[in-house]
């Protein structure tokens, strides 16, 4: 039996301050809030984020969900945990962007704001040249150009 066909749409991520989430975003990226909504059953108020390139009429291919709110017990039991850090040590979401004058640009907005982690530097021609930014929740966030995605 082989696997169904399947197209990565979203990845979702708690965060405690949906507006601050959002204020980053819009500071760092040209990623658009393509749909919002608050769940009338658990309250939890969401996000969707989309490159703003990649965004036509039918939706887009792929989002970034911001969920803030806490997740009623009553319907998920003890089983889901509530964390926020998670995109720590190496781990992050990785942003493209066009130039390295454009990742010296989000670099110094961080320095700035004091939340530069790393960079920016060349790291080789896999990794190509970044800098890491670290979000509100204290994720990391990683600009980068002239990586090789395979």
């Amino acid at each position: 039996m082989t696997a169904p066909i399947s197209l990565l749409t979203h990845i979702a991520l708690p965060v405690r301050n949906l507006a601050a989430q959002l204020a980053f975003y819009e500071r760092y990226t040209t990623m658009r809030v393509v749909s919002t909504r608050e769940d009338p059953e658990t309250k939890l108020r969401t996000a969707w984020l989309a490159n703003e390139r990649d965004i036509t009429p039918g939706g887009a291919r792929f989002v970034i969900v911001l969920i803030e709110g806490s997740i009623p017990r009553d319907i998920v039991g003890d089983e889901m945990k509530e964390e926020f850090t998670f995109l720590t040590s190496f781990s992050h979401l990785g942003i493209s962007l066009d130039t390295r004058e454009d990742v010296d640009r989000v670099a110094a907005m961080a320095k700035q704001d004091g939340t530069l982690v790393l960079g920016p530097m060349y790291r080789n021609e896999i990794v190509g040249y970044i800098c890491l930014v670290r979000d509100p929740d204290g994720n990391n966030v990683e600009f980068s150009v002239e990586q090789s995605l395979g």
